[in-house]
């Protein structure tokens, strides 16, 4: 006989991933491992290596928070008034509606995990990015890199 939870629903069950494990996405050459999806966790939760060079150029987002967490090497984070650089065990909490980016500014892969509340907009829109890159040989231009951000409820500059 299953369990029921407080509101008498079968809860789900216990999710796992070994380290490498996940849905593996290209967002324009930075590596991202989907490590929690929202329709199951309520969350976002992606690991990110971001090579030497790799930025984000502000941008907003309607719905999502956002959380990023450093695990390996030093992000630049950035809010368009101000920047902030974080090694390993830094963080920076990024609420839905702020001006926010990012860049890589070392010569070391940076590794760390980017975390969107609810996440589902983000993590559709990553999913988009891949698709669409992978359809276009050579490249994505600015204004479909746009109009893909706009689509997931994310405003660019």
């Amino acid at each position: 006989m299953a369990m029921l939870d407080a509101v008498g629903q079968q809860p789900r069950p216990v999710g796992r991933l070994a380290a490498g494990d996940g849905e593996a996405l290209d967002v324009f050459g930075a590596a991202m491992v989907v490590k929690a999806e929202p329709r199951l966790s309520g969350f976002f939760l992606g690991e990110h290596l971001v090579p030497p060079g790799f930025g984000v150029p502000p941008h907003v987002h309607a719905e999502d928070e956002e959380v990023f967490y450093v695990l390996e090497g030093e992000l630049t984070v950035f809010d368009g008034t101000a920047e902030t650089r974080l090694g390993a065990g830094g963080s920076a909490t990024l609420p839905a509606g702020s001006r926010h980016g990012f860049r890589n500014a070392t010569a070391a892969v940076v590794r760390f995990l980017v975390m969107a509340c609810p996440g589902v907009q983000s993590l559709e829109m990553f999913r988009h990015f891949d698709r669409a890159a992978r359809a276009a040989p050579g490249g994505l231009t600015p204004p479909e890199i746009v109009a893909i951000c706009a689509r997931h409820g994310v405003s660019m500059g």
